[in-house]
């Protein structure tokens, strides 16, 4: 939600609340922060007022994990220059973390998920592939255990869970201090509906169409994937705290790459825009290449 206070100051503010993805505390309060302040990232601040808290969970859930919780979110908002001020507390019969997001920018500062034009390049910061990668996390733990390992090795799936865990915890302010460094036209972070959902969102409010012809992923998780029946080689498959999905002028896009790389994160030009033909759409290229990667 953004909101225009004055000639000066606008508001933007996103809620973020899911269950849990990560059995240590402390990492599911990093998590729940950084998906929160994302979207926020997305339209452009990178000045993050507050975070506020939202923890729903069982009378009967042990006082210091909700601490560990907390104490996540708090540290990964202190190392944006800010801190969980407060927040709402309910009880339920399952644990659902998450937070009210709110930071401030100049009202000509704001990014739109509608403004990606014809001739943009589209480029991708994070590597895809949180979905199978923390399902294998789950399924170690459980009776699924020995179907899994019949098929990958545990080092291997260990890797890929840490890599997940990486791209979870990593801001994306950074991304959107490049996006007011170099001047983008449009961006959306890449959460539940997939790189290719999200494309759409984004050519259905600009008019335009879009294709994706490259898809950097975790190295290893399109295998995981098929196994899991998830859909990370179609560009749905579901992401927690992805990287942003940006639009901008091509001659500016080696700029917003070196940008990126200054602060030691990568990113990926993987797709243009064009003119929509008919009713807007997003779709992969037939031929679309996949670069599987680490993160940083």
């Amino acid at each position: 939600m953004t909101q225009v206070l004055s000639e000066d100051i606008a508001i933007v503010e996103n809620v973020d609340v899911f269950t849990p993805i990560h059995d240590d505390p402390y990492t599911q309060g990093e998590i729940v922060a950084c998906n929160a302040t994302n979207d926020v990232f997305a339209m452009g601040s990178t000045d993050i007022v507050s975070l506020q808290a939202f923890m729903a969970y069982p009378k009967d859930l042990e006082e210091s994990i909700i601490a560990d919780v907390l104490k996540g979110m708090n540290d990964f908002m202190e190392r944006l220059g800010t801190k969980v001020t407060g927040g709402q507390t309910i009880t339920n019969p399952c644990p659902v973390f998450g937070g009210i997001c709110l930071g401030v920018l100049h009202p000509n500062d704001v990014i739109y998920s509608s403004g990606a034009r014809p001739g943009d390049a589209i480029v991708l910061t994070k590597p895809l592939g949180i979905q199978p990668a923390m399902r294998s996390y789950r399924d170690l733990k459980d009776e699924k255990r020995d179907a899994l390992l019949a098929e990958f090795d545990e080092h291997e799936l260990l890797r890929m869970q840490e890599t997940a865990v990486k791209i979870m915890t990593q801001s994306n302010l950074e991304v959107a201090k490049a996006m007011r460094t170099i001047g983008v036209h449009a961006a959306t972070d890449v959460t539940g509906f997939g790189v290719l959902g999200h494309a759409m969102n984004v050519a259905s409010l600009s008019c335009v169409d879009i294709q994706l012809n490259v898809l950097p992923v975790i190295r290893g998780t399109l295998e995981l994937a098929s196994f899991f029946g998830h859909k990370l080689s179609v560009g749905l498959g579901a992401e927690t705290a992805g990287g942003m999905l940006v639009f901008l002028s091509r001659e500016k896009v080696e700029s917003f790459v070196q940008e990126l790389y200054g602060y030691g994160l990568p990113a990926w030009p993987i797709g243009t825009v064009r003119k929509a033909s008919a009713n807007p759409s997003a779709v992969l290229a037939e031929d679309v290449e996949f670069i599987e990667t680490d993160f940083p």
